[in-house]
């Protein structure tokens, strides 16, 4: 028996949420080891302020850099099989579509729902740690800006990794229906 179309879009957005619970998790993992790591190992002990804030800057590039080839990689995880891996740019992609808009309309509606969503993921390490830097002695502004900046660091591998493997993912599935089925 044929699915319904209905079965299908609600299986794509099953396929979205837990996506997006997983990547959540899993970039909050990666970006906060990454902010403790360099925050811990001292490396920027003593540096300037200033070059630290210049070095905080460079890692929101860095991240930028990072989160591009991720959002190259959603725009066709969409395309080709209407999941993503965030259910806001999913949404937007969706919304988009009614009306039949342009493919550049809903590449832009797509990618603004997954940076809102990525910039909305800092406000809990800015909270974090500039409140650790209000409330606690041995937690300097300085060192609240290198663990924000390790942990863009950290988002950028993630992101990048993620974008790396969602093209290898669409690349294996691509085969995959390419090659007949064997009779068994």
């Amino acid at each position: 028996m044929p699915r319904t179309p209905r079965l299908r879009r609600t299986k794509r957005w099953a396929v979205t949420l837990a996506a997006t619970v997983a990547s959540t998790y899993l970039l909050d993992l990666v970006a906060t080891a990454a902010g403790v790591a360099l925050a811990a190992s001292h490396l920027l002990r003593g540096v300037d302020h200033w070059l630290i804030v210049a070095f905080l800057v460079g890692s929101y590039v860095v991240w930028g850099l990072g989160l591009r080839v991720s959002l190259a990689a959603n725009w066709a995880l969409l395309e080709e099989t209407g999941t993503s891996t965030s259910a806001l740019s999913k949404a937007a992609y969706d919304l988009a579509g009614v009306g039949r808009r342009s493919d550049r309309f809903r590449r832009l509606a797509s990618q603004a729902g997954y940076v809102a969503t990525e910039l909305a993921k800092e406000i809990p390490y800015y909270a974090g740690a500039f409140g650790a830097a209000v409330l606690s002695d041995s937690v300097s502004s300085n060192d609240a800006l290198v663990f924000l900046a390790g942990a863009n660091l950290g988002a950028a591998a993630y992101e990048y990794a993620l974008g790396r493997l969602t093209r290898l993912f669409l690349r294996l599935r691509s085969r995959r229906e390419a090659t007949p089925a064997r009779a068994g």
